[in-house]
């Protein structure tokens, strides 16, 4: 897969001529899980130290799922850092199947003042059938 794929222009120009930018190569991976009941909690992703780039969740299963499951779902809550998310500020990107939840990092993000591993978590409430 091409590495500058989803990265912007600005980005690109400046990441593309380094001796490093292998490190910015990441490895795309699909995953499942699955719950019965709002006691089963939430799931957990820890994500690298990040500096640059965005964080984009993408949901399964249909090319225009990310609206009904990630932007018009008042059952869904997710945090970054232990920072609840604003709905509001997220859009659909690259796809249908994704919602970009951080469009930047800076002082004023939800990812500021981490100087190591950062953590996302999706908890699903008031579920009344298993949610997969």
């Amino acid at each position: 897969k091409d590495l500058w794929h989803g990265v912007p222009k600005q980005d690109q120009a400046f990441y593309e001529d380094r001796d490093d930018k292998e490190v910015c190569r990441h490895l795309d991976g699909c995953g499942a899980i699955s719950a019965t009941s709002k006691d089963n909690g939430s799931v957990v992703f820890r994500l690298p130290k990040q500096e640059v780039g965005l964080v984009v969740l993408c949901g399964c299963c249909g090319k225009d799922i990310a609206t009904e499951m990630f932007l018009n779902n008042p059952d869904i809550e997710i945090r970054y850092n232990s920072q609840l998310l604003d709905p509001t500020t997220w859009d659909i990107w690259p796809n249908g199947k994704c919602v970009r939840l951080l469009k930047k990092f800076g002082a004023a993000s939800a990812a500021a003042a981490t100087t190591g591993h950062n953590y996302l978590s999706v908890k699903v409430q008031n579920i009344t059938e298993p949610v997969r």
